[in-house]
Parts: C-alpha cells; structure tokens; sequence
C-alpha cells in the first residue's frame, strides 16, 4: 500500500499521532504538510515528507498556501501511486482540492475540536463553522475516523452517515513516557513541582494555572510551576510570571528532555479551554503521574475511577485548591498515577491502534476497487 498522510510538520497532536502510527504499519508513507515554509520532498529519520510552503499562519491553527497549491499536492499524490489518502488536518488552504480528489480514497481523522470555551457569541460562530466544514469533509470521504468516542452521536445528529464513522483513539508510547528517576527536581532545590508541557496559546488557557500558582504558594512551601512550551502566548505569559523566581519557563525542549522533567514532577495541570483527545494528558498519565484537567475533549472519561481530577469552574481558587489537594496528599498521587499508568498501557498502545488502523486502509481500498 502507498499511503499518503496530510497533518502539519512538528506542530500539534495530529503530527504525534501520524509519525507514532505509521510506525508499525506495513505500508510505504508520504507524509504531506502544509505549516512550514519547507517546500518539496524531504527525507528524516526514515519518513518521506512532501512540504508545501504556508504563505500565512492564522492564530497557529489555519494555514494559507499559495493559489494552486492544490494542484501541486495532487500532482505528488498521482506521481507516487497513492493507494489512499489520510487526512489528519483540512486546515490548509489545498484541502478542498484534495477533498474533491475523486480517483482515491479519502478518509479524515478528526483531530480539531468541536467546542471551546468562548463568550457565547465566539462560540457560536466556531460552532457554526465547525459543523460546515465537518458536513463538507463527510460528503467527500470514505470513513472518517473519531478519536473521541464522543464526537460519534453529535456528527450523527449532525446528519452523518453512521456507517461513515469510526472511532479509534490516539495512542501513547508506553516504553518512551513512563517512570523512572530524574535529577531535575534536586537541579531546581526544589521539594514540589508542578509542571505543565504543551502549547502555549489562548486555547490552552496556562495563564489561568500561573495566577492559580500564586495562591498555592501561600499554602504549600518550596514548591515551582515549570511551564514546557512555546507558542503565540509564550511572551504574554513570561511577563505575567517574570516577577516571581518559582515560575521557570523553558521553552521548546526535545522529548528525552521533556521525560526527564516530567518524571521529576509531582502533578501535571492541563487547564485548556478546549481538546479533543488530549495526548499530553495521556503522555503524563504513561509516566505515572497525577493529572489534573480541566473538562474538555475526554478528560473526564480517561481521568474517572480515581485518574485523575477535573476541575469545572474555571477560577484561579478552584484549580489551586485542586493542586493544593494532590500536593498535600502523597498517597492519593501514588494511587492516581499507578491507577493511570495501567489503563494507558491496557487501552492506548501504539501497536492496537496501528493494526485497527491498517485493517481500515485496506478495507477502504479493496471497497474503491470493486
């Protein structure tokens, strides 16, 4: 099988998911992107990357190409015998072209999100958005896979077909992300640590957890938030947290960097205002930690039966008096991570996910040839 996957370049969860998937699959790979200002073909660490180059960024989250870059993907797409395509972001400007491909099979993993925490007008228009180009990409697929077993019965009150979806759920590398011993927390002379890694934009909400932060300081001693990241809101949230020493922000650090300092940490807060299906809560929980999130995306399903802890009222109290329970409470932590680590390694393991996977690349194709 020729395979073609369409996600964005070292950016977001849909990038994780593609390069993790593809490898346990049997099956040759392009990989197809559109964020970056790469243009053509492109080989690393054994995968075949086709870039076509972004003229614009909008917010980090939708990407313009050039006019008849569509023409171009198509080109590549035909030039290396593509048995299917595999999308896992339409939010290039060369998407409806592909879209429209009728030669290949198409199918559309649903990495964006339905809903986020918006003033009521914002979220309306999202919403509405959305769902179009939801209804749009369903008339032009094959499947389209879920990875949030609840996006299923609203894209079927939505109007699409039943037997157009699949649910199939991201995965973690359970031999990468998982506990061990750091020196990281005796680097920082520190007794607590409190750690976020991700993104760094208005969706994720990190301000929320740095003034949060400040009312734990008044109740637990030598403790520090380490914040992991960068993004559109790094600057804004350097100044707001550069006037106190217990806030280290590191920037972009490589994954063997990134364990070190999650196995080191004590908790691990996510207060976004919207996911789908959060890989870096499932990263965290791999590594046995503590989780607390707030109710977004598959949070709540993922982190129930003693997880983790969801937060739901979006204040600075209400999630500091959540940070300040598992930091006072050793024994409560050591349950949720263990409790976590077991249900990642029983039920997101990259080999699963794989093989359902290339068993649906195969039934699509064989359906197209008949």
């Amino acid at each position: 099988m020729n395979i073609a996957e369409i996600t964005t370049y070292k950016e977001g969860g849909a990038y994780t998911h593609v390069v993790e998937l593809i490898k346990e699959i049997d099956a040759d790979f392009l990989i197809l992107t559109g964020n970056t200002k790469e243009n053509g073909f492109f080989k690393e660490e054994g995968n075949l990357y086709y870039h076509i180059p972004r003229v614009k960024n909008l917010w980090d989250v939708f990407f313009i190409n050039k006019p008849g870059s569509y023409q171009i993907a198509n080109k590549v797409i035909e030039e290396k015998n593509i048995d299917l395509i595999h999308f896992h972001s339409p939010l290039f400007t060369f998407s409806h072209g592909i879209l429209k491909n009728k030669k290949t099979p198409i199918l559309m993993t649903v990495h964006y999100l339905l809903d986020v925490k918006l003033n009521n007008v914002a979220s309306k228009i999202y919403k509405t958005f959305i769902k179009r180009l939801t209804l749009f990409i369903s008339r032009n697929v094959d499947k389209l896979v879920c990875v949030n077993e609840n996006y299923i019965p609203v894209f079927k009150q939505w109007g699409i077909a039943p037997e157009k979806l699949v649910y199939i759920p991201n995965g973690v590398d359970t031999d990468k992300f998982s506990p061990g011993k750091s020196e990281i927390k005796e680097n920082f002379k520190t007794d607590k640590i409190v750690l976020y890694f991700g993104r760094l934009h208005f969706q994720k909400n990190v301000d929320l957890l740095i003034n949060s932060f400040k009312i734990v300081k008044e109740k637990i001693e030598n403790v520090k938030l380490i914040i992991i990241g960068t993004g559109t809101d790094f600057d804004k949230l350097k100044k707001i947290s550069s006037n106190d020493n217990d806030i280290i922000m590191t920037g972009f650090i490589p994954d063997e960097k990134l364990i070190d300092y999650m196995r080191a940490a004590d908790l691990v807060v996510f207060p976004s205002r919207g996911e789908n299906a959060s890989f870096t809560i499932m990263e965290a929980m791999a590594c046995q930690l503590p989780v607390i999130s707030s109710d977004t995306g598959n949070a709540k399903e993922i982190l129930e039966d003693g997880r983790g802890l969801i937060f739901e009222n979006y204040t600075e109290e209400d999630l500091a008096s959540n940070i300040t329970k598992v930091l006072n409470d050793e024994d409560m932590a050591k349950k949720m991570g263990k409790r976590s680590r077991d249900y990642i390694v029983k039920n997101h393991s990259w080999t699963n996910i794989s093989k359902r996977t290339e068993n649906l690349y195969k039934e699509i194709i064989k359906e197209k040839i008949k």
